[in-house]
């Protein structure tokens, strides 16, 4: 590989490196953060923030060196310099992917955790008769990843914020529509009273919510066993190139010595990366829709 290639490829390394990981002075006044935006590392960054994980630059870029440095290792290895190519478009996406896959699990994880302390919940308001009352005595008893959320609500009743507006929040934050459903129910047992019916109607939610666990459990393994289908795909796939590897071109590899099959392989490989990514997307339940 022409010496060239590696003073281009660890500089644009460099940069990044200085351009995320340097204090907020230093950038400033050497202004290396519009590199940072050139990766889209605020956007990505108030992305991550939405999924519930605080992205800070030096993990930014650890993802983005972490990449380049891996497939410049592969362009080591084989001699192909196009895969840096490749390591280059792999800084603008592989963050990105990361977040969307933190996203996924943290939200999924929020809508399993649901049910019991809704449960919890409605079965203090059946004892007190009172929201915030309820909340207060069902804290101590809640876990999971839900009870700084039901927590962050008793706190604003107890300094006073209506029960409405709270409910609305609360909704507005976890973004699950069974949960508006609860909300108006709540709502309305607030003003009628909590008697038999209005919890016997949260409770109902409650189980709705439960059934759509149910049913996204269920599609869950089909979803695995596809997954696995679409990576052996994906891995088979490479048996064709390196097969033909072996046909000789003047005593060469033709897809190591030949810029034609150094691209081809560069090819497969983004194609292959791109299928089992977005594979994986396709296969995986959007519960943003739930």
């Amino acid at each position: 590989m022409p010496d060239w290639v590696f003073y281009l490829y660890y500089t644009v390394i460099s940069a990044v490196f200085l351009a995320v990981w340097l204090p907020d002075a230093a950038r400033k006044t050497i202004r290396y953060g519009s590199l940072a935006r050139i990766f889209g590392y605020e956007k990505i960054r108030q992305e991550a923030i939405d999924a519930g994980w605080s992205l800070t630059r030096k993990e930014f870029a650890a993802i983005l060196i972490s990449s380049v440095a891996v497939v410049g290792l592969i362009a080591v290895l084989t001699g192909n310099y196009f895969f840096v190519a490749l390591g280059i478009a792999l800084m603008f996406t592989l963050p990105r992917a990361i977040v969307l896959r933190i996203k996924r699990a943290n939200r999924r994880r929020t809508l399993f955790d649901l049910p019991p302390n809704l449960r919890l919940f409605i079965a203090k308001l059946s004892d007190f008769g009172n929201a915030q009352k309820a909340l207060e005595n069902a804290m101590p008893e809640m876990d999971g990843v839900t009870k700084p959320i039901f927590e962050a609500a008793c706190n604003k009743l107890r300094v006073g914020m209506p029960l409405d507006r709270v409910l609305d929040e609360w909704v507005h934050d976890l973004k699950i529509r069974k949960l508006e459903d609860f909300a108006e129910r709540l709502k309305l047992a607030a003003v009628e009273g909590y008697h038999r019916r209005s919890l016997d109607s949260l409770k109902e939610t409650v189980a709705e919510i439960d059934e759509d666990i149910t049913a996204i459990k269920t599609l869950d393994i089909e979803a695995k066993s596809k997954k696995r289908q679409l990576f052996l795909i994906s891995v088979m796939s490479w048996a064709m190139p390196l097969l033909m590897s072996f046909m000789n071109n003047n005593n060469g590899n033709v897809y190591l010595n030949t810029v034609y099959g150094q691209i081809f392989i560069v090819s497969f490989a983004a194609s292959t990366l791109y299928a089992i990514g977005k594979g994986s997307d396709y296969l995986s339940l959007n519960l943003d829709e739930l």
